[in-house]
């Protein structure tokens, strides 16, 4: 009878520790992108996000050198959320470790505001909210 309470109480600690565990991962710094020499500050599963603002030609400094970066950038709003009928602007970088946000294809600079990049490099993707002064 007692050995019964023992596991109950062992098997609700181990279950506790994984959940902590889990939880502290998605709250770690991202290690491999940078924006003007900065660590993304968080990270979760669909969303990184770096807090400090950043003038408009800031360079994105990917892991290793990649074949092809394909970037999309989106204004949004202050919370985060796409602005209706926004087109995105596209950066295209090949053999190279990093962007600058200022080249656009359509050679427009990024005004001050929100904005949400989706970077595409050697098989993954990184979505990351950012602020330009």
């Amino acid at each position: 009878m007692k050995k019964n309470p023992v596991r109950l109480v062992l098997v609700a600690i181990i279950i506790a520790a994984g959940a902590i565990c889990g939880c502290s991962k998605a709250l770690t710094p991202v290690s491999e992108i940078h924006i003007d020499g900065m660590p993304l500050d968080s990270r979760s599963e669909i969303l990184s996000k770096l807090n400090t603002p950043i003038e408009n030609d800031a360079t994105v400094q990917v892991p290793g050198r990649q074949e092809s970066i394909i970037v999309n950038v989106f204004p949004t709003d202050e919370n985060g959320k796409v602005k209706p009928g926004a087109s995105p602007e596209v950066i295209m970088a090949r053999d190279t470790d990093f962007f600058k946000l200022d080249n656009t294809m359509s050679k427009k600079e990024l005004a001050s505001g929100n904005y949400l990049m989706n970077i595409v490099f050697g098989g993954k993707t990184e979505r990351v909210a950012f602020v330009v002064k």
